[in-house]
């Protein structure tokens, strides 16, 4: 208190601002938010743009590309980060020349920024160094209860 009356009494005077009695410990929780709304579950990414940018890729095994469901996924509008015209066009190239090499490529960059980011995973843990595994030995040679 001698501390608090010594940084506000220079500020703002001899008299200290007043206490709203009502909500000093009031418990209000009024414009607090909701704990639960923090822990929300993911959503699951779509897995048209993924499977059509797999079926792209230049590998012998890559597989056909399902063009008339990339298109229905872009008809409802799920790309808001890229241009639909774009790739609309770029499918469309890809369904008049199936064989060619530069539109598959393409519109497989075309949906690269389409694609959901992957949830970051934990790193692998470093192995102990001599004093840990020396630790990690004396709690082995320890006698369970």
């Amino acid at each position: 208190m001698q501390q608090a009356s010594r940084i506000y009494l220079p500020r703002l005077g001899t008299q200290l601002p007043p206490i709203d009695e009502n909500r000093r410990l009031g418990g209000d929780r009024e414009g607090l938010g909701d704990r639960a709304d923090l822990l929300a579950a993911a959503t699951a990414a779509d897995p048209v743009p993924a499977d059509a940018w797999r079926a792209l890729a230049p590998l012998p095994g890559a597989g056909a590309v399902d063009l008339d469901a990339l298109s229905e996924w872009l008809a409802t509008g799920a790309s808001d980060r890229q241009d639909p015209l774009e790739v609309a066009a770029a499918i469309d190239t890809l369904r008049r020349d199936p064989g060619c090499a530069a539109c598959r490529k393409r519109l497989r960059a075309l949906l690269w920024p389409l694609l959901a980011a992957p949830p970051p995973a934990i790193g692998p843990r470093r192995p102990a160094g001599p004093v840990g595994q020396a630790y990690l030995d004396a709690l082995g040679q320890e006698p369970t209860p």
